[in-house]
């Protein structure tokens, strides 16, 4: 089959791109949290904030500037962030396709479009195609790059200018991500392998300034030569090795046949020296090493897979179309036979099914909403573990308390390392603790277990001392309800004790599980219905037994106990109609009242 005629070509074309759709539609609406924190850097930029997290110290907290741009360029004319980041993903994929597509488009007979369809139909590509992060846009200029080099292998007098040319989608990789420098790199061998000498460092020219533009951009703006995220996850060491040689073996696996026939095409590519071949297996094969060294990664759907895929895919193609097929049917049958057993293992790997699964970003966005609708105008520190979701929907002042966007957590590892997932394995509870956070969110609004920092932190005296668990739900898209933790003493939300008073906002009294904190036109407190209490217990207040209720509306009843320098608090309303409670004041007797 020949894809000359422009009107089969663009049926293929679309063809191929409604299946990539339809695939990436089984695994909507899931979103990365790691996108999420790249999209508020994109907001922020956006609305005037520079490239930043959170206010106060400068962190390049992301591994993917061009991405960052882009999406912030989406913001800037009006595009949801969400919505620009999908629409950006499912453009760069179409790019891949087209990319492929039109490289054979003369000499493809069948085997271009029999090994596409296993990368269109497989997972990674599916999910990351709208799961926010930047691979897709790694695909795409990959799917570029390759094709473009191959003119530079085919033609040995090839100019000055057409160096330049195929290097410039090499140049956008580096500023994708900064580990794109290895495919340049791979790019740069393989043509020195295929004789063309000296010149072959033309290709590295862009890239290499584009490098150091992004390095200078760096050091001028964010005072470090090395991304934060690259301090925080890069740490190579014989667990992260093995880690990465178990997410190796496991996405190649998941990804068999067509792992397996961009191994052997690469085998042969090798002994019969196909130059074309061997380019995109340098890059898969210093990209696997990569892998390996940094310890995998522990997203779902093997996002790292992405670039492998197109790089297996140039592969096969390019060994499979030399074989010429004398037994159609047969091969048919066992084309068949290799789809399916692809397809199967997609759909019962339990990473792939963690995507389909996985929906508490989405759960962030309710108690995030809830946050800012509560608190935009106070602006409490909010300080997290999952930096995506909450900080994103809730706009707040935040603290990453696994530090990827926190100076100080990564300039200061030594002993708060603790063995375990790259970038989740900070622990340094005494840091948290001296900043004192307004609210502290563990998993994103769920239990503090998981990481060492959320049972370390949740442990401590202090903690407990200072921080009340406040139940909140939110009704905005849907109902959720989830856990945070508020400090009693914050001068923004926490209880205001002074010589003759205490204000108790509503949301402390946390009792009762059935109490929870949500917002009513935009005012955090709790409701009570008939039959239902509220409860606090606060502790060391002096003459407890002379306190009592200040003026409090009719619709509820304050009752008060002492017991030592303790004082239970209960509210209950004999209303038939539920009351929504903001505040709870008492007074001291004697103080005016």
């Amino acid at each position: 089959m020949r894809l000359t005629d422009k009107k089969q070509f663009v049926a293929v074309f679309l063809a191929f791109t409604a299946i990539l759709i339809l695939n990436a539609l089984i695994y909507m609406p899931f979103i990365s949290d790691d996108a999420l924190i790249s999209m508020r850097y994109s907001r922020r930029l956006a609305s005037g904030n520079g490239l930043t997290w959170t206010e106060g110290p400068r962190v390049e907290g992301y591994s993917n500037l061009l991405w960052v741009l882009l999406t912030a360029a989406g913001v800037c004319i009006g595009i949801d962030g969400v919505v620009t980041v999908r629409l950006l993903g499912i453009l760069s994929m179409i790019g891949v396709i087209f990319s492929i597509l039109f490289t054979y488009r003369r000499n493809s007979r069948g085997v271009c479009i029999v090994v596409l369809l296993f990368a269109v139909l497989s997972a990674p590509i599916a999910v990351w195609t709208i799961g926010g992060l930047e691979q897709p846009l790694v695909a795409f200029l990959l799917a570029l790059s390759i094709p473009l080099t191959w003119r530079i292998i085919d033609h040995r007098e090839a100019d000055a200018g057409l160096f330049l040319t195929s290097s410039i989608p090499l140049a956008f990789l580096c500023i994708t991500r900064p580990d794109g420098v290895l495919f340049t790199f791979a790019a740069v061998l393989v043509l020195l392998f295929s004789g063309h000498g000296r010149k072959s460092f033309l290709l590295a020219v862009l890239p290499a300034l584009f490098i150091l533009f992004q390095l200078g951009f760096r050091l001028s703006y964010y005072g470090d030569y090395l991304p934060n995220t690259a301090r925080i996850k890069i740490h190579p060491s014989a667990h992260y090795i093995f880690c990465g040689m178990k997410y190796i073996l496991r996405g190649g696996f998941v990804l068999f046949p067509l792992s397996l026939f961009s191994f052997a095409a690469t085998i042969i590519a090798i002994r019969k020296k196909h130059t074309r071949t061997l380019l995109p297996a340098a890059m898969a094969l210093l990209w696997i090493i990569y892998l390996i060294l940094i310890g995998g990664d522990n997203f779902p759907a093997y996002r790292h897979f992405v670039p492998l895929i197109v790089l297996f895919t140039c592969i096969s193609i390019e060994e499979l179309r030399q074989i010429k097929v004398r037994r159609v049917f047969s091969t048919v049958m066992m084309v068949a036979a290799a789809l399916l057993l692809f397809i199967i293992l997609q759909l019962t790997d339990s990473r792939i099914r963690t995507a389909r699964e996985e929906r508490w970003e989405w759960d962030g966005q309710v108690i995030g909403l809830v946050l800012k609708e509560a608190f935009a105008e106070k602006e409490p520190l909010l300080a997290v573990t999952a930096a995506g979701t909450l900080p994103y929907w809730s706009e707040l002042p935040s603290l990453d308390m696994l530090g990827l966007n926190d100076r100080y957590l990564a300039m200061n590892q030594g002993e708060n390392k603790r063995e375990g997932l790259p970038g989740h394995n900070i622990c340094n509870p005494d840091y948290i603790l001296e900043k004192k956070p307004d609210i502290i969110s563990f998993n994103a609004a769920g239990e503090p277990i998981g990481f060492a920092l959320a049972e370390d932190l949740s442990a401590s005296e202090e903690f407990r001392k200072l921080y009340r668990q406040i139940n909140i739900r939110g009704t905005r898209p849907y109902t959720h309800q989830g856990l945070l933790w508020f400090n009693t003493e914050s001068p923004l939300i926490g209880i205001e004790k002074t010589a003759d008073s205490i204000v108790i906002p509503a949301y402390f009294f946390n009792m009762y599980e059935h109490t929870v904190m949500h917002t009513q036109n935009g005012i955090p407190g709790v409701t009570i219905a008939a039959g239902m209490r509220a409860g606090i217990v606060l502790t060391n207040i002096s003459n407890a037994d002379e306190w009592i209720p200040g003026e409090q509306p009719d619709q509820f009843a304050v009752t008060l106990q002492a017991v030592g320098d303790s004082l239970i608090i209960e509210l209950n309303t004999e209303d038939t109609e539920p009351v929504f409670i903001e505040t709870v004041v008492l007074k001291q007797i004697g103080a005016g009242v």
